[in-house]
């Protein structure tokens, strides 16, 4: 321990470690600023000097601690908010599954549709990630009866809204972009539920069927909805490749549209995160490390690098267990920060849940880390007693 004398200390000092009035008894924790009340209660106490193990931080550090502290406090605050949004949640996401499936059966009878429903659905969709940005985790808790393509669709289309939105895009261009994305499995609307259901292995026949979807979907939003081609080609270029090896075109880099670079992204990572009938599901730190490994031959590596900004390292619900204090789950993470998130902890070290609400921020508590992260199997959790 190092001695720092009474008479040395300011009011606003800072230090990395505690700093200890004696062995028992702490003055400030780490990157707590001294006040000149606890100055003057030392002077009172006729204590001349105090100890710390660690060294005063700078101005520059001081600062940054503060905005990573008002930072902590906008996630809490964004996140106790986003607790009380479940059941619009809920409601907005089956009003677009209902738009979805509308225009789904259309399709397979050759009907044609508008896009008033599937409009209105984008629009309360942009509203409530305006809102809170984070409120998608909670779609992976909803429990629905939608045939998968459609909650695919509506789920990856909350991913792709909110790229458009770190882009900037416009009102209407978001719009646009929301309802290319929930038509992007209009084309596998007209594949046999018999083949995209297979747990076998698909004939070459079947293969091709599939790989055909994106130009089906293409053809029939154009003809029989009379959607904006911005829109249509989303369907047409979500398996298209920035290295040019996707398909139906084997486009590559620039030749594949911004909106069809998007789509690609946003239709990978949710088909990481859903439980398929040959694969369990994905968590959401796992399915971003994926991503992150295919991203320099699949996707575009700004579009990619910004998704990552918006979703963070550790995805907001993911599961992690720390060196100490047991398990939790991530609730957000400081943009500048992204290995250091903020975690609601869930259970203790020897597995117990914890009976108040409690909160960590890794940024502020340097001697907490992320040991490793888990899936609900691993943890013995479900997403309900997550959130």
């Amino acid at each position: 321990m190092k001695i720092i004398m009474v008479t040395d200390l300011k009011p606003g000092m800072r230090f990395t470690k505690p700093v200890h009035i004696d062995e028992s008894t702490i003055l400030v924790g780490a990157n707590v600023p001294i006040k000149d009340s606890d100055i003057k209660r030392l002077q009172k106490w006729n204590i001349t000097e105090v100890e710390c193990d660690g060294d005063i931080v700078s101005a520059e550090a001081a600062e940054s601690i503060k905005v990573n502290a008002r930072e902590f406090d906008i996630i809490l605050d964004n996140y106790n908010k986003m607790l009380d949004m479940k059941t619009r949640l809920v409601e907005v996401h089956e009003q677009a599954c209902s738009a979805v499936m509308k225009t789904h059966t259309a399709i397979r009878n050759s009907r044609v549709f508008t896009t008033t429903e599937l409009e209105s659905s984008v629009e309360n969709i942009l509203k409530i990630l305006g809102e809170n940005r984070n409120v998608f985790l909670f779609i992976h808790a909803i429990k629905s009866d939608n045939d998968i393509l459609t909650t695919h669709a509506v789920n990856a289309t909350f991913y792709a809204l909110l790229i458009g939105m770190a882009i900037k895009y416009p009102k209407n261009k978001l719009v646009d972009l929301g309802i290319g994305m929930l038509l992007i499995n209009s084309g596998m609307a007209q594949i046999p539920n018999y083949i995209m259901h297979k747990q076998s292995d698909l004939t070459d026949r079947e293969i091709n069927q599939i790989k055909s979807h994106p130009l089906l979907g293409y053809k029939v939003l154009r003809e029989l909805g009379n959607i904006k081609d911005y829109s249509a080609m989303m369907s047409l270029q979500h398996h298209e490749q920035f290295d040019g090896k996707g398909y139906p075109k084997g486009l590559k880099g620039a030749e594949i549209s911004e909106q069809g670079r998007i789509a690609s992204i946003a239709d990978s990572y949710e088909a990481l995160i859903e439980s398929r009938s040959y694969r369990d599901k994905k968590f959401f730190y796992h399915a971003m490390k994926d991503l992150v490994s295919d991203g320099a031959k699949k996707f575009d590596p700004v579009l990619i690098r910004l998704f990552i900004a918006v979703l963070s390292v550790y995805p907001v619900g993911s599961i992690v267990q720390l060196n100490k204090k047991g398990t939790g789950i991530v609730i957000g993470s400081v943009p500048s920060k992204p290995l250091r998130p903020i975690v609601k902890l869930i259970l203790d070290e020897n597995g117990n849940k914890y009976s108040d609400l409690t909160i960590v921020n890794l940024i502020e508590d340097q001697s907490l880390y992320i040991v490793k992260t888990l899936d609900e199997k691993e943890a013995g959790l479900k997403m309900d007693d997550l959130i």
